[in-house]
């Protein structure tokens, strides 16, 4: 049934009546609905107002042909997605060629065999419905993003009350702060008269955690306690008497020092200053600061001195971001629990029905490049799937031999249907892809490669150009080692990325791996990527090297340890390979189509296969008749009994049944728990014919 019809409906088009009646004899027998249409115009009018499942069109007909119609057919919005089968007595190449380039989905030439005149219809119109369930699946999935997207606003309205409560509590740092500037007036106003209290005022001012100085009216500096000193790297004698803007806290930038002179106009004017400002060491580590300057006046309201105060905020702005991030990453980890269960049933489906119907196709049939198109994209929706799953986890990072030649194909095909058409993407490389071997964490891999290429893009946004990647190999010897921390002499793999974007200076490219440095706009970056990127690399017993000038583009090299063994070439089972045997299987998933499914993967294969959609009624079943099955293959999630529920019941009845449990999301099984409850092998959805006949025969032969 397709868009809530009852029956199928097939329009039927021949000018020829003995031809139609063949034809109504075939359809009526499959319980097929038949409309009939004898010229291309009539049928173009019956089509748009029936809205038919499949249209069956002859070519040779009066008025307008069959390609002229199909090609109609097509161009109208209402009719434009109904599949459309050439039926002719014109066999030749050319005639099958234009049905094809008209639209049409398949062409079968008179006289034509009933059986596959109602195979083939059948293949098209399950390809249909199929095509339906996909779209109203993104709908769905379309949907719950937006639901969850409500959900990440209300967890970040819950982030910005967290962060009112942290700067409230630093006004109350601020108010006893206050108290202790005017514990240094009293002690400033009588130093004269009191050593003591001179003594106990440098006491104060040096033990502070916070940077602390004393200006001068117009702003000279008069003091400057050890911690500040000790912060900026400086000597007494370097800064006291200078204009504070002027001193090594603020050397590096003139915007900083711009800053800075103004606020101390301002103070000097009778106004309390705060700001935060960012100082950088002769190492080149960025810090934030709180910054304040308050004015300090006699009795008489005359001017003092200005108060200078900082504190390192760099602690609490690095927390603040861990926490949006791992506020984030659990709302994206929700999003993806809840959706990969789902998803999955209904890749299994698609993938399941596709590796079927291509099994029953002739190998020069020409839907058998479509239905292969839709078997494959099925199968990256997968990874897809694992890949998000994965990334939103967190979990532990497992490191394992990964090919990043295959890794770099990835994230090109990514790339393409994602950057605009302005970056041309090109890769090459140098050596073998078999011999490209790492020892890592793939998804680490994915997300350096993305940051490069992400960045690099950015770079070329407004005039395009081309983003290149590369892979060489290269012997990694003591000298080139010891410029990186991590490096060890040896072979190594070297992953380039390049653009030809605006470049770089030289001030930029000694800041980039710095924490919270960023070139890009606000909103469009945090300034953590290419630190992140860089301490993946070094924890993988790497490194990094950049080369870029403004207007020149900019040339990432990433160094990896060389795995030391050779990936051989993945051999591809064919369908003749498979195991099989005559046993008996009950089989119980409460979504009909993957039940179906399974028992026509399995039958092919010599087994006599059960199939039901209700956990209860199946254990009843099996109660009846515990000796009349040899293994029995359970969903996970069911409504009823659950997967776990029904194997624990099933076992009571027969402790040495076999068992397999298939699931949609591996963190609904816990592997170890389960085997010791007596489940004996798992098999994860989508599954392909060729991994369910493989965990049937190992849990039929006890070799789990």
């Amino acid at each position: 049934m397709i868009n809530g019809k009852e029956k199928q409906v097939i329009l039927t088009v021949d000018d020829d009546p003995n031809n139609l009646a063949v034809v109504m004899d075939c359809l009526t027998e499959c319980n097929y609905t038949i409309l009939v249409a004898e010229d291309g115009e009539s049928a173009i009018a019956r089509a748009d107002y029936a809205k038919p499942d499949l249209i069956l069109l002859d070519v040779m007909m009066p008025g307008i042909d069959g390609f002229e119609t199909c090609r109609r057919l097509k161009a109208q919005r209402s009719t434009r997605e109904i599949p459309v089968i050439f039926m002719t007595a014109l066999a030749e190449t050319g005639h099958k060629v234009k049905g094809l380039e008209a639209g049409g989905v398949d062409y079968i030439t008179k006289p034509f065999h009933r059986e596959e005149l109602l195979a083939r219809i059948a293949v098209h119109l399950q390809l249909r419905e199929l095509t339906s369930r996909l779209s109203e699946a993104n709908e769905t999935l379309e949907k719950k993003v937006y639901e969850r997207t409500l959900d990440l606003a209300i967890a970040n309205s819950e982030l910005e009350q967290e962060i009112a409560d942290r700067q409230a509590a630093q006004e109350q740092l601020q108010e006893k702060a206050a108290a202790l500037e005017e514990k240094i007036a009293e002690l400033q106003q009588t130093q004269l008269a009191l050593g003591k209290s001179e003594r106990k005022f440098r006491a104060v001012f040096n033990q502070t955690f916070e940077l602390m100085g004393l200006l001068a009216p117009e702003g000279s500096l008069l003091e400057a306690n050890h911690t500040a000193l000790a912060f900026c790297g400086a000597d007494e004698a370097e800064v006291i008497g200078k204009p504070f803007w002027e001193t090594p806290l603020w050397s590096y930038s003139e915007e900083q020092r711009a800053k800075v002179r103004n606020a101390v106009a301002e103070a000097a004017a009778g106004e309390i200053m705060r700001f935060e400002a960012e100082y950088r060491d002769a190492a080149g580590k960025i810090s934030f600061i709180d910054f304040s300057l308050k004015p300090l006046m006699n009795d008489d309201g005359q001017l003092l001195m200005l108060i200078a105060e900082g504190r390192d905020i760099t602690s609490n702005k690095k927390l603040e971001n861990e926490l949006r991030q791992a506020q984030k990453m659990e709302a994206i980890g929700t999003l993806a629990a809840g959706i990969a269960y789902d998803f999955n049933n209904i890749l299994t489906s698609i993938v399941g029905n596709t590796e079927m119907a291509l099994d029953q196709m002739p190998v020069d049939d020409p839907a058998r490049r479509n239905i292969e198109r839709v078997r494959q994209s099925g199968f990256r929706a997968t990874d897809l799937v694992k890949q998000i799953l994965t990334f939103s986890r967190q979990a532990e990072q497992e490191r394992k031999p990964v090919l990043l030649a295959e890794t770099i194909k990835e994230v090109f095909n990514l790339l393409r249907s994602t950057l605009p058409s302005t970056i041309d993407i090109r890769t090459t490389s140098e050596i073998d892809p078999l011999d490209s071997m790492v020892l890592a964490d793939s998804t680490q891999l994915h997300q350096v490669m993305m940051n490069l290429c992400t960045n690099a893009a950015h770079a070329m946004r407004a005039e395009g150009g081309v983003l290149a990647i590369g892979l060489d190999e290269t012997m990694v010897d003591a000298s080139l080692a010891s410029r990186y921390p991590d490096l060890k002499p040896g072979p190594h793999l070297v992953l380039t990325v390049s653009d030809t974007g605006q470049g770089m200076d030289s001030s930029t490219v000694a800041r980039i791996f710095d924490p919270y440095f960023t070139t890009k706009k606000p909103g469009e970056g945090t300034g953590l990527g290419l630190s992140v990127t860089l301490g993946i690399v070094q924890g993988h017993g790497g490194a990094i090297s950049v080369y870029s000038e403004p207007g020149h583009g900019a040339r990432f090299k990433i160094y990896l340890p060389k795995a030391k063994e050779k990936t051989e070439q993945v051999v591809v089972e064919t369908a003749t390979s498979l195991p099989t045997g005559d046993e008996r299987i009950l089989f119980v998933d409460d979504e009909q189509l993957l039940a179906d499914m399974a028992k026509e993967m399995l039958q092919p294969l010599g087994y006599q296969v059960a199939a039901g959609t209700n956990s209860i009624e199946t254990l009843e079943c099996f109660k009846a008749q515990p000796l009349a099955y040899d293994l029995v293959i359970t969903d996970m999630t069911m409504p009823g009994l659950t997967g776990r529920e029904l194997a624990r019941e099933l076992l009571a009845v027969r402790p040495d049944i076999p068992i397999i449990m298939c699931s949609g999301f591996t963190e609904f099984v816990n592997a170890e728990e389960a085997r010791e409850a007596g489940i004996r092998e798992f098999i994860m959805k989508p599954y392909t014919t060729g991994s369910l006949a493989k965990t049937v025969r190992r849990a039929l032969d006890g070799d789990s």
